[in-house]
């Protein structure tokens, strides 16, 4: 019987959904996790340090204390980088449950997840061992970040183009974690972090991580929201299978065998 639940195409059809919805919420989970590491490391940054610093001969604002992509000259914050490196290694796994919410079944999907979640999860250990050692780890230097950020940006490009039929809120919860990645960092402190801080920064405009934790948090609500419509369809499909007259589908199951009557 398990055999036939399994491999009948019409019962994979009244499961999938199911298990859509709980790899939706765990990858919103995760991300809405992520997202708010990163904006303790922003705050405090921010607000903490920011609100009572003393030095004289630097500021806040100095790129020496970037920890998202720490590399030498750098000198830590605080706790900033860890905060910010575990945020980042969460979005690996996030990454990966909406692989499976939103999964067809292709290679190059699972390809794809597997890259883009690599690289974050390398990214977020960096800025984590960097944190944690108080100098740059060895994968500080620009060829390694630059080909790590390039997997990123572009494997989310094209996830969300692959999943944009199956699953249009994965799809733009994909666009959303552009922001995490090196381009979107780039986006936060030039473009829009000076709309909100007033000012254009000679070095890192302030927020300019809390715009990327944003983007973060946003790609987690839609996350939620891909639970809600999974879920919200297969009863819209059966009110409908009501209306026209035809019975909704149901799971199928192997006849008893009756007993030989010889």
């Amino acid at each position: 019987m398990a055999a036939l639940d399994s491999a009948d195409p019409r019962v994979r059809m009244v499961r999938s959904p199911r298990a859509s919805v709980i790899w939706s919420l765990a990858a919103a989970g995760l991300l809405l996790g992520s997202a708010a590491l990163q904006l303790v490391a922003s705050l405090e940054r921010w607000v903490v340090l920011g609100g009572s610093w003393t030095r004289d001969d630097i500021s806040v604002e100095d790129h020496l204390f970037d920890y998202s992509y720490p590399a030498d000259p750098w000198e830590n914050l605080a706790t900033t980088a860890q905060f910010f490196g575990a945020g980042v290694l969460l979005l690996a796994p996030g990454i990966l449950a909406m692989a499976r919410a939103a999964r067809r079944g292709g290679i190059l999907e699972r390809v794809l997840a597997v890259a883009v979640a690599a690289s974050f999860g390398l990214t977020g250990a960096h800025a984590l061992v960097s944190g944690l050692t108080g100098a740059p780890s060895p994968a500080q230097s620009l060829p390694v970040q630059g080909i790590l950020s390039l997997i990123g940006f572009v494997g989310l490009i094209i996830l969300a183009v692959y999943w944009l039929r199956t699953s249009p809120a994965s799809s733009i919860a994909c666009l959303f974690l552009l922001g995490a990645t090196l381009p979107g960092y780039l986006v936060a402190t030039f473009e829009i972090a000076p709309m909100i801080a007033g000012y254009q920064s000679y070095d890192t405009t302030p927020w300019t991580e809390t715009i990327v934790a944003a983007s973060t948090a946003a790609a987690g609500l839609a996350m939620i929201i891909a639970a809600g419509v999974t879920t919200r369809t297969p009863r819209t499909a059966s009110r409908r299978a009501q209306r026209s007259g035809s019975q909704p589908m149901q799971e199928i199951r192997a006849p008893k065998s009756s007993p030989d009557p010889r």
